[in-house]
């Protein structure tokens, strides 16, 4: 026979359970909407307690311990393998009642219900969090090849939506063929091939992927091989500042080596001036002997230069 000791222990547990389920159908869910491969935080407040117990549940199909507290530190001895290494807690909070989980490389398996459950001061807390995953679209890609354009995006969550337009509008019916690919990180990849209609050569065609959280469009003027363009001009501005540089080494050698000539070949013309100036003049010989040597200096003393002869050897 039960215990009235242990009937009464049944009373209470089921008294509790029974307010927790009401409270949490009234209250409902927090939802939280996580980014794939970014941080998360699934928020969760307890009484302020100087030793709390608290422990982080996922509720799947069977349900996995995801992270734990108590006596003041983590244990992670029972954590499931999938949450290993990507858990923690607040640790500086957890005393003054911040009990949020803090999830790192977030996955997509980690979408689904959480439990926070909290033990203080001999009572014990709920908190229930549904969490959402998303890997939004990032990228869409054109290539062109003859009449058939492919469009296409990866790493996608949820399933994207993948839809051709035209600019201007157009009621032809477009022909493209779509497939999706699942990865190893339950992401989905998505292309789509369109057959170029030979009637309508003035269309431009764009592509347009949604997901849940965002969409991308990319126009039929953007496709991969723009990109290789713009690398290709990118390159060529590079090899031109290089061969710019290469060619202005020089300059200062050549700069010094034309300046050394100019001053050499104007000495050579002041020189040349003054010997046609004093050419002019009469020969100083026939007032001195003929073998006797007459200087530079001598000759300008005996016979002046001219306004216009001072002009000439000026210059």
């Amino acid at each position: 026979m039960v215990s009235n000791r242990t009937m009464t222990e049944l009373r209470r547990v089921t008294f509790w359970g029974l307010v927790t389920f009401f409270w949490t159908l009234s209250r409902g869910d927090t939802e939280v909407s996580c980014v794939f491969s970014e941080i998360c935080i699934l928020n969760c407040s307890i009484q302020p307690d100087s030793n709390p117990v608290i422990n982080w549940t996922h509720l799947a199909a069977e349900s996995y311990l995801v992270h734990s507290f108590s006596d003041g530190k983590d244990k992670v001895e029972h954590q499931n393998q999938n949450f290993r290494g990507r858990t923690s807690l607040f640790g500086d909070q957890v005393h003054s009642g911040n009990a949020s989980l803090l999830l790192t490389a977030v996955k997509v398996q980690d979408q689904g219900r959480y439990v926070c459950n909290s033990r203080t001061a001999g009572r014990t807390a709920l908190s229930f969090i549904t969490v959402t995953v998303d890997a939004p679209v990032k990228r869409v890609t054109l290539q062109q090849a003859g009449n058939r354009i492919t469009c296409s995006s990866d790493g996608i969550y949820p399933e994207p939506n993948l839809t051709w337009t035209t600019v201007p509008p157009s009621s032809i019916l477009l022909r493209s063929s779509t497939t999706v690919q699942r990865t190893n990180q339950q992401l989905y990849n998505i292309s789509s091939s369109l057959l170029l209609p030979d009637s309508h050569p003035d269309l431009t065609y764009s592509c347009t992927v949604r997901s849940r959280r965002n969409s991308s469009t990319a126009p039929q003027g953007s496709p991969e091989k723009t990109e290789k363009t713009h690398t290709s001009r990118g390159i060529a501005i590079v090899a031109g500042v290089i061969l710019v540089a290469v060619l202005m080494i020089p300059l200062p050698f050549l700069s010094e080596k034309f300046k050394k000539f100019w001053e050499s070949r104007g000495q050579n013309q002041r020189e040349m001036s003054i010997t046609e100036v004093l050419a002019e003049r009469e020969p100083i010989t026939s007032q001195r002997g003929n073998n006797e040597d007459v200087s530079l200096g001598e000759m300008l003393s005996l016979h002046p230069p001219t306004k216009q002869d001072q002009s000439v050897i000026s210059t």
